[in-house]
């Protein structure tokens, strides 16, 4: 594509000049350039769809790898709860139940 381009004249006046456009064909049908647009938009949504899935993915593993860490955390800190109190109920019943002496 090509931008316009602005002279400055002596005046001050800036002058607009037209970009070169590309000479029609009278042999080629305009329907032609119409199909050719809609496959590139079909391919680039096709693009754009796969970005999209991928990137979901890449959430969803992230999500997930969250959740199995966070989970593994909390029984980690269930498992030492539940180590702590047996060995504080193992205290309590040797105090009220000694070993039997030989």
């Amino acid at each position: 594509m090509f931008e316009p381009t602005y002279t400055e004249r002596p005046s001050t006046q800036p002058s607009f000049t037209e970009p070169p456009q590309a000479p029609l064909t009278p042999d080629h049908a305009p329907w032609m350039d119409l199909s050719a647009h809609i496959s590139s938009l079909s391919t680039h949504m096709e693009e754009l769809a796969i970005v999209s899935d991928s990137r979901f993915y890449s959430m969803e593993n992230c999500m997930d790898q969250y959740q199995f860490e966070h989970l593994q955390q909390r029984i980690e800190r269930i498992e030492d709860c539940l180590e702590s109190q047996h060995e504080k109920i193992m205290v309590y019943l040797r105090s009220v139940f000694p070993f039997p002496s030989s």
